[in-house]
């Protein structure tokens, strides 16, 4: 370690970082240097990166701007950075983690280790039956909507105005109608369902299931997969092309 850096960075940091990046493959930034084109001059490249991030002198380039549909329509814009970039945000993040990662609260999933989407839907599931942001009545329900309102704005955030709304979680202990009954979470609807119980007596439960955009994802693959045009293929091989996609899919939306 160079003792004359204003910032300690491990060389070995940066290439565990180096590592990660690889692994998790990606395509070229701005720059258009692959990560075989980054290796061609691996040891100078990697040297660059911590000198310039030891010595605080390290500036990102700008990112590649691109575009892909979401699934309700629109386009989402994604910044794809370059590689030495990913390797630099990699070794920022490797030593900024440890430090705050202790101190989010439980209930926050979003890019933090040990932590998956269909955690975050399970307590969602758990909640819809125990208050949680729950309120007795729907005037209560509106007093606290403006109130958060209020205290995003406060915090420079704002509430996404489709994503946002008042839910009646119905069940068969809630009774009265109200005009929502549903939402979407993390590619599941959450909506009064018929269940069956231990002793095979049906009721009412608010559950999750798959949503019907993620259902219409689903059927877009396989017809993309065109498999009327693989006559030649032995069912073993088509069970190697696709079984690691229908078992993401089957272990993500099979859980409840």
């Amino acid at each position: 370690m160079d003792k004359t850096k204003p910032f300690e960075i491990s060389k070995h940091v940066v290439w565990e970082a180096y590592k990660r990046v690889k692994a998790n493959k990606g395509a070229a930034g701005i720059d258009e240097e692959s990560i075989t084109a980054f290796e061609e001059n691996l040891k100078g490249n990697l040297y660059k990166i911590w000198n310039r991030m030891s010595s605080g002198s390290y500036f990102p380039p700008p990112v590649k701007v691109v575009e892909i549909p979401k699934k309700n329509g629109g386009m989402r814009t994604l910044g794809v950075p370059t590689v030495a970039d990913r390797i630099a945000q990699m070794v920022a993040k490797m030593y900024f983690e440890p430090v705050v990662e202790p101190v989010f609260l439980p209930d926050s999933y979003g890019y933090r280790p040990g932590k998956s989407a269909i955690e975050a839907v399970a307590d969602t599931r758990k909640r819809c039956w125990r208050p949680v942001v729950h309120c007795r009545s729907l005037e209560e329900a509106d007093e606290l909507l403006q109130q958060l309102h209020v205290r995003f704005r406060e915090c420079g955030l704002e509430l996404h105005p489709d994503k946002t709304c008042i839910v009646y979680c119905k069940d068969d202990d809630r009774r009265g109608e109200y005009p929502e009954t549903t939402f979407d979470f993390l590619g599941y609807t959450f909506r009064p369902r018929r269940s069956k119980n231990r002793y095979g007596k049906f009721f009412i439960n608010f559950t999750p299931a798959v949503c019907t955009k993620a259902c219409k994802a689903m059927r877009q693959t396989i017809r993309h997969w065109y498999l009327q045009l693989k006559p030649d293929k032995e069912l073993a091989d088509i069970s190697h092309m696709f079984n690691p996609v229908l078992r993401g899919w089957i272990n993500y939306y099979g859980r409840f």
